[in-house]
């Protein structure tokens, strides 16, 4: 159970940090994922600053649901997370195939297939086991 709850934080923490990220300093998030600098303008940036206070209401609500978890629902509570983990990484998959940038030298798409194992992560301990149980 305690693998669960740590794994909870994560997600609350992984929201907090992208988010103050991509709102605070949108342009080396863009850098970093080397995204040609032609691309990059104030609506770009501008985006990626609402998805970083969207990542901040993220974090409240995953905080919240992580306090509100107990042993009755926490499998639920699991799954939840691994659905919007993977729900992430599937929908970047999906873009990136519609504008026929998926390759392997696209960081982004690192990154979405990153998100799915999270994602595969959390739904295989959802119910714990005898690795992550207490005992």
């Amino acid at each position: 159970m305690k693998m669960q709850e740590n794994m909870m934080t994560f997600t609350v923490f992984a929201a907090v940090v992208y988010g103050l990220w991509f709102y605070l300093a949108p342009a080396s998030y863009f850098s970093l994922m080397m995204m040609p600098a032609d691309l990059v303008n104030a609506v770009a940036i501008n985006q990626l600053q609402n998805t970083g206070i969207g990542l901040f209401v993220l974090a409240y609500l995953f905080n919240a649901l992580r306090k509100g978890t107990t042993d009755s629902n926490r499998s639920e509570m699991m799954q939840h997370h691994a659905v919007g983990w993977g729900t992430w990484g599937v929908l970047m998959l999906a873009m990136m195939t519609a504008s026929g940038q998926l390759n392997a030298g696209n960081l982004f798409m690192w990154q979405a297939i990153v998100f799915l194992i999270i994602a595969i992560a959390f739904y295989l301990v959802k119910d714990g086991n005898s690795v992550t149980s207490e005992a």
